[in-house]
């Protein structure tokens, strides 16, 4: 068994109040289905504010929210204080605020800091009081903990188990959901866990309480999303929801389309990302939305994410109906995987090898839906709606779920990724032709570049969409603008679009238009206007195109898209519409593997050669192949602390022998050909990171601990290599790679104080 040293602390909790067994409850106080989302919006304030100014910062956010989305729409709000009842006390005087304005609010009680647990009597004091609650919410609580004894109900279940189903039934019993949010591979952990059972249990007991909910980070996102549709599907659930978060994009170590680095480096993520978060969730059957970090919202610094992607993309899922309903995702998932019970982080291990290609083999994730390089570029968007989306549904669910699917999957059946293809495909249809995602599901056929960090053009071609209302005319009059349009025999009606240039985006004017004319009297006559128009018909025409990185199309079934805008300005008394301006394409950057940039033709032979042996280090690390990863080095190697090769060789041993799934991270930065000429030596910058997962750690109940290596501040290495002894080899490095004191620094108690730094 491979493991780590640092030893698990167990987290003892007192639930406030008993457990009820209640045959009813009251109804839920706010709506939340496809047709009604449920959005929640988090506000955190201002570091330093007492209660009182918290709550005025709440109350303006939430007046300034667009009216359009307050109605289904919630504020976040969590409190603040050293011990629970200074966090209570802290969180009455803020809701009394709250209260006062009708601010829908979600209360968090409970986070990755399991000290800060609020005690469920004080909770449910605040439930009783404080009608403005309509959620209690719960986040990234760990869930990597097994026990060898955990199918043995007498020995009870973990506390952080025991404090949610409180939590739930807390909820349930005032009419008031339960919002659970979690990150990694923990939504499978929880369904699979024998140990979690009572809290699957609870979930089905009061499932239109309980909102599970994925948080977009890590590189588990494809797995997470399949498990909460699972729990859907199988009726364990009535909602499930996605939580977009724009720390994906650091913690993904994307640093810039095509550039990778260390989280934390200058670098914002691409608006559009939050886009593909909300669609791929519509797409899936989530009714619940939320987002962080609040600086992206509204009412933050960040705001252009709330202004290009965020308010226009739900606006898009309320107008169109973009949420496919839970009977469509029914009928459109036709093969499930269902996961086997797990009492050890080892047993849990038999789901990973099929649904998670970071953790383990990921045979499923690489047949359904296609991968990169998994560790390096995490997967947001399934590179393929070939198979829509696989359910992963619990070891409980009921015989007749397994028995509605076509076939259900169990783990350990298939072999590979080709067999997991060969399956699919004998189920599924594809959506529509090219490189691109194309799905189509309930009113929506959604197209989306799979890049997530690099510009690549992909192609796409849908065979029958609502074919677009062209030709359309402005003709300006003393009573305003005159459009008109030509008839269509299959046109049931017409929506009128508009913006004011330069502005881009159109807002609807006018809507369920039986004409095919509308006059908009609203104009100031200096301005330069531009219209669209939509048309809810059975006129039908194919569609393709390419999009590029960060197009993410979602397109009507019933409505017509825009195909073209007409635009009139204030010397003209005509005009006719032309083709919407395509996006410019993307520039023309270098690959993000290799680069060759800066190099002579003299100096580019011996860098492809040294390309080639680099990945071959990469193989070969992935393989845990010692002696393939010795290759790499020359015997004469010396770094700067001088430790030599048989250093390097117990440094490799040691991260194989304790850590599985080795992954290498790599970018070439930098080229240096110096001393090629003299010494026979070339350089070159490359970003690094060698990870790995430890099993458990010593006690055997800590699944899948993190470990990597350099732990540096940019994980930036000078590695200059010879080919004195034939092949190109590494004779040092700055600073030192393999560096052990930072590998065992993972392995350490927090006694050794093994920081990052050289091993001196």
């Amino acid at each position: 068994m491979k493991f780590f040293g640092v030893a698990a602390c167990g987290v003892f909790l007192t639930l406030g109040t008993a457990f009820h067994a209640w045959a009813a409850f009251p109804p839920l106080c706010v709506e939340i289905s496809a047709e009604h989302p449920l959005f929640i919006f988090p506000h955190t304030g201002a570091a330093g504010d007492d209660p009182s100014g918290y709550a005025q910062q709440v109350v303006q956010g939430w007046r300034d929210l667009p009216h359009a989305l307050k109605p289904f729409s919630t504020m976040q709000v969590q409190a603040r204080g050293a011990d629970a009842a200074t966090r209570h006390q802290w969180l009455r005087e803020l809701l009394t605020g709250l209260q006062e304005a009708d601010v829908h609010t979600v209360v968090r009680l409970a986070d990755a800091d399991l000290r800060r647990i609020c005690p469920l009597d004080l909770a449910e004091e605040l439930v009783r009081e404080f009608t403005c609650i309509k959620g209690i919410q719960a986040v990234d609580l760990p869930f990597e903990e097994y026990y060898e004894f955990g199918a043995h109900d007498s020995l009870g279940s973990p506390p952080v188990v025991r404090w949610l189903v409180g939590a739930i039934d807390l909820a349930a019993r005032y009419g008031r959901f339960m919002s659970i949010e979690l990150g990694e591979v923990r939504w499978p952990r929880v369904m699979s866990n024998t140990w979690c059972r009572p809290l699957y249990e609870k979930f089905r007991e009061c499932r239109a309480y309980v909102v599970p909910t994925c948080i977009c980070r890590g590189p588990h996102v494809i797995p997470q999303i399949a498990s909460l549709m699972g729990l859907r599907l199988e009726g364990a659930v009535a909602q499930w929801g996605v939580s977009a978060q724009s720390h994906w994009y650091t913690d993904a170590h994307f640093i810039q389309p095509g550039v990778f680095g260390v989280a934390g480096q200058p670098g914002t993520m691409p608006s559009s990302l939050y886009r593909a978060m909300i669609l791929t969730g519509a797409m899936t059957g989530a009714t619940v939305y939320s987002f962080a970090p609040d600086n992206d919202l509204w009412f933050g610094a960040a705001r252009h994410f709330w202004d290009a992607a965020i308010y226009p993309t739900l606006t898009e899922l309320l107008d169109r109906g973009f949420i496919a309903r839970h009977g469509f995702v029914k009928k459109k998932a036709h093969v499930a995987y269902q996961l086997a019970s797990s009492r050890t982080a080892e047993d849990f291990h038999l789901n990973l090898r099929d649904i998670d290609a970071v953790l383990d083999r990921g045979l499923l994730v690489w047949g359904a839906y296609g991968l990169e390089r998994p560790g390096q570029i995490p997967e947001l968007i399934a590179n393929t709606g070939r198979h829509y989306w696989v359910p992963i549904l619990s070891p409980y669910a009921p015989q007749e779920v397994l028995e509605s699917f076509a076939s259900v999957v169990q783990p350990a059946t298939q072999t590979s990724a080709e067999s997991w293809r060969e399956l699919l495909d004998q189920h599924y249809e594809p959506d529509g032709q090219g490189t691109a995602h194309i799905t189509s599901i309930g009113r929506g056929v959604f197209i989306m570049n799979t890049a997530e960090n690099r510009y690549e053009p992909q192609t796409f071609r849908v065979p029958g969409l609502p074919a677009p209302v062209r030709r359309i005319e402005a003709t300006r009059r003393d009573d305003g603008i005159l459009l008109t349009w030509p008839f269509r025999e299959d046109d049931f009606s017409y929506k009128v679009y508009k913006r004011v240039l330069p502005g881009k985006r159109l807002e609807v004017v006018a809507e369920d238009i039986d004409a095919r004319s509308y006059l908009d009297a609203n104009v100031d006559p200096s301005q330069t206007v531009a219209y669209a128009v939509t048309a809810l018909t059975d006129e039908q025409e194919p569609y393709a195109g390419t999009v590029n990185f960060g197009d993410y199309l979602a397109l009507s079934i019933v409505e017509s898209r825009i195909a073209e805008e007409v635009s009139i300005g204030p010397l003209l008394g005509f005009a006719l519409s032309q083709p919407v301006e395509a996006p410019l394409p993307p520039p023309d950057l270098q690959p993000w593997w290799p680069n060759y940039t800066g190099l002579t033709q003299v100096e580019l032979p011996t860098a492809q050669t040294i390309v080639e042996r680099i990945e071959a280090w990469d193989r070969a690390f992935a393989r845990e192949d010692l002696d393939g990863v010795l290759d790499l080095y020359s015997t004469d190697y010396e770094d700067a602390q001088g430790w030599r090769f048989q250093y390097v060789r117990r440094a490799y041993q040691w991260f194989f022998e304790h850590y599985n799934a080795c992954a290498m991270h790599r970018q070439i930065r930098q080229w240096d050909f110096s001393s090629f000429d003299t010494l026979r030596q070339a350089g070159v910058l490359l970003y690094c990171r060698f990870t790995g997962f430890a099993l458990t750690d010593p006690t055997g109940r800590i699944a899948d601990v993190p470990a990597e290596f350099p732990r540096t501040d940019t994980c930036e290495v000078w590695i200059y290599l010879t080919d004195k002894e034939g092949p190109w080899r590494i004779i040092r490095t700055n600073p030192a790679l393999p560096n052990f004191k930072d590998i065992l620094s993972f392995s350490a108690s927090p006694y050794d104080n093994l920081v990052p730094g050289p091993d001196l």
